[in-house]
């Protein structure tokens, strides 16, 4: 039944493709993109993928049994997170408009991170600061990076307030409520990944149960935590370590630790914003541990566990992020035509 299940996906999948290739690519009704700029992407295939068990969750959660990593559709995910120099190109374009809209004169760690510093006077990435380590930002500023990446980083007030999340929702109502998007737009070519896409890039392996696919409990391909404190050619497994040490890392310093797709820095780097609503539309789900989370603070609070998840507010910065992307028609249907020839050979 398993098998049967499987080839069933294989083959909607292939059809719908064979359909969709004629008007446009099969992603989550995104458009491919003309550049990756300098983005290294990996296509997340296997569509319709079973969701997590309840025992496949996190016990310290409360909702950790909600099934949680099922996606139906193939779809691109950045191999390591946004650094600080791809935010830096990012902080000199939106600059004039940030100080012409706040009318403050240095702009806040919300927009450019604790790694750029920005004001009337010019911005530089801070003295001491590798470009390749892994950047912070806010959930507002993040929807804006990828507003702008998907209208071809044109120099408009409208490529960095709509395209993927339109910003003119980021409201509040007398009630203390918000207005938040709360997902991207249909023809995004760019966009902050669900929690589901994050979770099936992170943990889920289709060849795992002798090809029946399953779930690991932790995001490198392991049940067993990815080693922190130590760097690579230590036998460290993770970018993470103590406050005050040579942490974090540059983004992909731990290239022999991967998840099942191929991601880096899935733990560590920087705990990452997802799209995923948590209640409120001003609080956004994140991912992921960050590099001043060691295996002390871990043992307490394992936030790389699957399963595992906070909320932050949208407005505050502190946090990381990973691009996901619209995959051409030609590259999903070669995907699926693969997968669908693996399983072939399986079952002979």
């Amino acid at each position: 039944m398993v098998e049967l299940s499987r080839w069933k996906r294989f083959v909607a999948a292939a059809c719908a493709i064979v359909v969709l290739s004629m008007t446009g690519p099969m992603a989550r009704g995104g458009s491919p993109p003309s550049d990756d700029y300098d983005f290294d992407f990996v296509t997340i295939g296997d569509p319709g993928n079973r969701a997590t068990l309840p025992e496949e969750g996190n016990p310290l959660f409360v909702d950790s049994h909600v099934p949680r990593g099922s996606v139906g559709y193939v779809y691109r995910m950045a191999t390591t997170e946004v650094t600080v120099g791809q935010h830096f190109e990012f902080v000199q374009a939106y600059a004039p408009r940030y100080f012409e809209l706040t009318g403050d004169t240095i702009a806040s760690p919300d927009f450019t991170g604790f790694s750029i510093s920005a004001g009337f006077s010019g911005t530089f990435i801070r003295p001491g600061i590798s470009p390749d380590r892994p950047t912070t930002m806010s959930w507002e500023y993040a929807a804006r990076y990828v507003n702008w990446l998907h209208n071809g980083k044109a120099d408009s007030v409208e490529a960095f307030e709509t395209g993927v999340y339109d910003t003119s929702t980021f409201t509040q109502n007398p009630d203390g409520t918000y207005n938040h998007q709360e997902s991207h737009a249909p023809n995004a070519r760019f966009w902050l990944p669900t929690r589901d896409e994050w979770i099936k890039a992170g943990y889920w392996d289709p060849e795992k149960n002798e090809g029946e696919g399953g779930y690991w409990l932790f995001p490198n391909s392991s049940d067993i935590e990815s080693v922190p404190g130590l760097l690579p050619e230590e036998g460290g497994e993770r970018n993470a370590g103590p406050a005050g040490s040579v942490f974090p890392l540059d983004a992909g310093s731990f290239d022999d630790v991967l998840s099942p797709w191929g991601l880096l820095d899935m733990a560590g780097g920087e705990a990452e914003w997802t799209e995923t609503v948590a209640g409120d539309p001003e609080r956004r789900v994140l991912l992921g541990s960050r590099w001043s989370q060691d295996s002390y603070q871990d043992e307490f609070f394992p936030l790389d566990i699957i399963g595992s998840g906070i909320s932050r507010s949208a407005l505050i910065g502190g946090n990381g992020l990973r691009i996901a992307a619209a995959v051409p028609s030609s590259t999903v249907l070669s995907t699926l035509m693969a997968g669908s020839l693996l399983f072939m050979r399986r079952r002979r």
